[in-house]
């Protein structure tokens, strides 16, 4: 089943960031540049992921598939800055708060400096193969064995600059759901969390890229439903 979900995920973010292009485009929609950002980031991660078995393992692959950890080191952390757009257009006071913006902005970089520090400093990367998916990792567990010579490892460690965002994505969806009746941000979220938690050993990377969708799904319709807000009338 993994082999058919990687090429819908990156076909579904491709739509998340055409629709956000249009946001920018028609009207300046805040966080939305952000949101398509990430999104055209995700479509590589996921197309990578697809193309694996088509590739084959070697060190082609393995070159294409260093974008994939770059991006969610470097490119994921500035969804902060997005969702607090987000609270700001929908009129929520201390998200314009420039003591606050600028908090942000430094834990936006200081997620950048750990993630490049534990995820990228010194990558070691593997073939990994489950459920009809190869892909490189720098964590493998004994159920992605691609030859029964390899070995496990325990590479970079939790996602911390992911929960860190998504942490904060949960908190501007309440204030949102509270403030205007807009609970997506919070169920995109509480979504994210859940399929985060599945164990990539038993289940692979499918379920948290499928909440990834889901997330930028909910990003996306936020970014819309406020950019009404602020058009002329």
């Amino acid at each position: 089943m993994s082999a058919y979900a990687f090429p819908l995920y990156a076909v579904a973010h491709l739509a998340i960031f055409i629709w956000c292009v249009s946001l920018v485009r028609l009207h300046h929609a805040p966080g939305a540049g952000i949101v398509a950002m990430i999104s055209a980031g995700l479509v590589y991660d996921n197309l990578i992921i697809s193309l694996g078995t088509t590739i084959g393992s070697g060190t082609l692959l393995q070159l294409l598939s260093w974008p994939r950890f770059a991006m969610h080191a470097m490119l994921v952390p500035f969804m902060m800055i997005a969702v607090v757009q987000f609270a700001s257009a929908a009129g929520v006071s201390w998200a314009k708060d420039r003591r606050w913006l600028i908090t942000v902005w430094v834990l936006v970089f200081a997620m950048i400096a750990y993630g490049v520090a534990d995820h990228l400093v010194g990558l070691e990367t593997v073939p990994a193969c489950f459920d009809g998916v190869l892909r490189y990792t720098s964590n493998l567990h004994a159920s992605h064995f691609c030859t029964p010579d390899q070995q496990q490892i325990m590479g970079a460690g939790p996602p911390v600059p992911a929960i860190v965002g998504n942490l904060l994505t949960l908190i501007v969806g309440f204030a949102l759901w509270r403030r205007a009746g807009w609970p997506w941000l919070v169920l995109g979220s509480l979504v994210m969390f859940v399929a985060a938690a599945v164990p990539v050993s038993g289940f692979g990377l499918a379920p948290g890229n499928g909440g990834e969708v889901l997330l930028q799904t909910a990003n996306a319709a936020t970014a819309w439903r406020f950019c009404r807000r602020i058009q002329p009338a």
